[in-house]
């Protein structure tokens, strides 16, 4: 133990001569010149420590929502951290906000602010500012005890696959919009219906996104009223997807790529697949390859409750009976009402106890009508040709009505017929010469589904998304 302790205080005392301080400084300036130098030539030959340093702006991001490759930074940034005195300042968008108020609220003069909003208006317009999800990534240096700061950098973080940055140069601020690659992860979800809860309940109770959950809706709701078909019992099924940034963070959830829907007052089950095609389209098929799409959606409205079926009834304001010869969907007042299929607005104004009323011819056979509206999209006229699934109007509360709710019809060869009942065509059909590609695609699919449970998640997901879904599962 004396041995070492003279040893160790003879380093102490080497250590604190001034030529081995001389030493290790120019041996540290030497090594960062020579990593500089290997970056900007392109070699991929960079230590470690450096080469996996957090990039001090995604600090300030969300945490990342699985575990990535932390990315590589610019030497720069290591140095203006070590021997500058900037600093990061992190700022959330709030409504109200302006790029002018948030930079001169952090002591940046009016005369770069302008500077750096006229770089930045040729990436972005400044008017589309987030409130409540954009933030700013500012790097300044205070220039002085009045608190006035000199701004190095800017960045408009967007979304974690999103940024706009502005940096300082000789020539003034120059700024570029800086895109992440996007990846896709499937996921598999699903649930079974439990007594007085509706499917909606339960599919956000299992997790499933909004937007996967209205897609789910949309395909099947040609063929199911989801409102008098669903019973306890009846079980779901989705694949979807699941986008991350390059950077490793959660985006959020993408395509639908499979579902299926037992029902069991049908005693069968239902299956869609996401397909796409060789010229690119997409589109949901069952087994067969047959479209899941038909001419026209029994309901218009998704998940909406049916208040007054189709028939005969005592009429809520006139006290008799009548035939009623639509289906009453109760929404509250304002929500959008979708085309129930592709056409051409015949009619459209008031129309008696109709209220505000629209009619679409979709083909020779069909044509459906809403009624009650509140008011009608702005730009939708008698002529107007719409799309299944564009807005026409907003459900409300006029003519004979009791209350907020759609009058829907579907209207075949001239008489109004049930909308819950009655059998409409498919409006596509897979060529011939796309039948083998698509049972190859729907085969991946199902083998993808069966092992993406909680035991096999991670093999499942070693396949390859591109040679399951087609093109466009991974994104960039």
């Amino acid at each position: 133990m004396s041995n070492f302790k003279v040893h160790s205080d003879a380093l102490k005392n080497f250590m604190k001569k001034p030529h081995f301080q001389i030493f290790a400084m120019s041996f540290f300036v030497c090594f960062v010149l020579l990593v500089a130098m290997a970056k900007d030539s392109g070699s991929n030959v960079v230590p470690y420590f450096i080469a996996s340093a957090p990039d001090p702006a995604l600090a300030l991001q969300t945490p990342m929502a699985r575990s990535a490759e932390a990315p590589k930074i610019r030497i720069d940034d290591i140095l203006g951290g070590m021997f500058s005195d900037s600093e990061l300042v992190s700022i959330e968008v709030k409504s109200g906000d302006t790029l002018a108020s948030m930079l001169g609220s952090i002591g940046v003069a009016y005369a770069e602010v302008h500077e750096v909003s006229k770089s930045i208006s040729s990436v972005m317009k400044l008017s589309d500012l987030r409130p409540g999800g954009d933030r700013l990534v500012a790097r300044i240096r205070r220039a002085g005890q009045d608190g006035k700061a000199e701004l190095k950098s800017l960045e408009i973080i967007k979304s974690p696959a999103l940024r706009i940055r502005a940096e300082r140069t000789p020539e003034g601020f120059r700024a570029a919009a800086i895109k992440s690659e996007i990846s896709a992860e499937l996921v598999r979800a699903e649930g079974s219906i439990s007594k007085g809860a509706s499917l909606i309940e339960v599919a956000t109770g299992a997790g499933i996104p909004y937007n996967v959950i209205d897609k789910f809706y949309e395909i099947f709701s040609f063929d199911v009223d989801f409102e008098r078909d669903i019973y306890p019992g009846d079980k779901f099924n989705v694949m979807y997807e699941q986008l991350y940034s390059e950077r490793g963070d959660y985006i959020g959830s993408g395509d639908l790529i499979f579902a299926s829907l037992y029902l069991g007052s049908r005693g069968g089950e239902y299956k869609l697949f996401r397909y796409e095609k060789a010229d690119g389209s997409s589109a949901y098929y069952d087994e067969n390859g047959k479209s899941a799409s038909k001419t026209l959606k029994k309901t218009p409205l998704n998940g909406a409750r049916v208040s007054s079926k189709y028939g005969s009834r005592k009429h809520p304001v006139l006290g008799y009976t009548r035939d009623h010869k639509g289906v009453d969907f109760a929404a509250p007042q304002g929500t959008p009402i979708p085309a129930a299929g592709s056409g051409t607005v015949v009619e459209k104004g008031w129309k008696s106890g109709y209220g505000n009323y629209i009619r679409i011819k979709h083909n020779g056979t069909y044509s459906t009508a809403y009624g009650h509206m509140s008011s009608f999209k702005p730009g939708v006229r008698v002529g107007t040709r719409v799309a299944q699934g564009q807005v026409v109007g907003f459900v409300g509360n006029t003519g004979l009505s009791t209350g907020a709710h759609l009058h829907y019809e579907i209207i075949k060869d001239g008489v109004q017929v049930n909308p819950l009942t009655v059998k409409l065509p498919s409006t596509q059909h897979l060529p011939e010469a796309e039948i083998a590609r698509f049972n190859s695609s729907r085969d991946r699919i199902n083998m993808q589904f069966a092992v993406l449970d909680k035991d096999f998640s991670q093999f499942g997901n070693l396949l390859s998304l591109g040679s399951i879904v087609g093109p466009g599962a991974i994104r960039k």
